[in-house]
């Protein structure tokens, strides 16, 4: 039998940021304008929270060859003539993930990417509970912890730290995320809990382009 989360089409879209944009330099100086630029290219009935009515997830990946910044959604996709013109400087990928998402079943061995905001709430009697970053050994063991929730068998973990994120929040307090990317191969175990984790992402900051979880079929070298 088919659910209505695994009949929702799960879109991607891929876009070659330009280095000399001006718009995209100041959307990557705070990520709050950057999640708002986002927003933006949903259209008007997506209504005033596309990031929650679409499962909106991205990430931005930065390359020797160049940026670029991978935009999900579930049920509709990104519309370009949102961009400012200057913004790309290639035709945007689109792509349907479900696919991918019907392929991966119990047993299959898979690539996987996730920007990440490991943390821990360290919690203090009569006080208000306060996450605190993890890394290392430590940020190891959360994304274990999380890559079983969400059907996968890590066999291979490499963990990188990204420059992290910035953000404006409505106090117009800076916040600063820390961020650790998680690359490596996996087997799955649960199609339900991978496909779930997929489209709604993994962790916290997913505002501000982290959680997305980038599947693909691992090939033997």
């Amino acid at each position: 039998m088919t659910t209505a989360a695994t009949a929702t089409t799960v879109h991607l879209a891929r876009i070659t940021l330009n280095p000399r944009s001006r718009d995209f330099h100041n959307d990557l100086r705070d990520h709050t304008a950057l999640h708002r630029r986002i927003s933006a290219l949903f259209p008007d009935q997506a209504g005033t929270s596309p990031r929650t009515a679409h499962n909106v997830l991205y990430r931005l990946e930065r390359e020797p060859t160049g940026a670029k910044l991978l935009i999900q959604s579930t049920g509709i996709t990104i519309n370009r003539n949102a961009l400012p013109a200057s913004y790309t400087t290639a035709d945007i990928d689109y792509r349907e993930l479900n696919p991918l998402l019907d392929w991966a079943t119990p047993g299959r061995i898979i690539r996987y990417r996730i920007d990440a905001n490991p943390l821990k709430t360290e919690f203090v009697p009569g006080r208000r509970g306060r996450r605190v970053p993890l890394t290392g050994e430590a940020a190891l063991t959360w994304w274990e912890r999380k890559a079983a929730h969400a059907g996968l068998t890590p066999q291979l973990i490499l963990d990188t730290p990204q420059p992290p994120v910035l953000a404006t929040r409505g106090d117009k307090k800076r916040a600063r995320l820390n961020v650790t990317r998680f690359d490596g191969i996996a087997t799955i175990t649960d199609t339900h809990a991978l496909r779930q984790a997929i489209t709604t992402g993994i962790g916290q900051g997913r505002a501000y382009g982290l959680g997305l979880l980038s599947i693909a079929p691992h090939r033997e070298q």
